[in-house]
């Protein structure tokens, strides 16, 4: 594995100035943004995946009734067909079905409920999240400002010697 090179001075070793290095920690807390930004997508995306694999689960259990029902339907005679006689095996497959459907009809429920409270989290994240952020650029604007003033302030009290500055790098 080669060795990296710093991005400034062509890989000689040397240390790096202060806007450098705020240059490099801006852009490592973009890239750490992003990065969350993309785990979260992931998880949804699997959360997503996980519903649907129990939306896949419980239409599979209704096919399983609904052919138990078909399959006594068929077995019974034409007389029983019309009505006249209830067969045992029809009973017993409607019955099972009507459980399913009720079972299915309280996942659900719960599936909402859950999915509503995991919403009103995800707002309330969201919005904590960005009252977060905001304080902290307006702290990072308050910073960078003090630390301006106390650089002019050291400049016109002759402490340090104003470096003129150089030509903007192109990121």
């Amino acid at each position: 594995m080669s060795q990296s090179r710093t991005p400034w001075n062509g890989g000689k070793p040397s240390s790096l100035s202060g806007t450098q290095v705020e240059g490099l920690e801006k852009a490592l807390r973009a890239l750490e943004a992003k990065v969350a930004e993309r785990e979260m997508a992931l998880a949804e995306a699997e959360n997503k995946l996980a519903e649907r694999d129990r939306a896949l689960a419980e239409t599979e259990a209704l096919l399983m009734a609904r052919e138990k029902v078909i399959d006594a339907m068929r077995k019974q005679p034409v007389a029983q067909a019309a009505g006249l006689t209830v067969n045992p095996a029809e009973l017993e497959a409607l019955g099972k079905l009507k459980e399913e459907l009720d079972r299915q009809e309280i996942s659900m429920k719960e599936q909402r409920d859950a999915i509503r409270e995991r919403e009103e989290f995800l707002e309330q994240s969201e919005a904590a999240l960005f009252e977060k952020m905001q304080a902290q650029q307006e702290k990072e604007s308050e910073l960078e400002q003090k630390a301006e003033d106390v650089r002019r302030a050291m400049v016109k009290a002759g402490l340090i010697v104003e470096q003129p500055k150089g030509p903007m790098e192109k990121a």
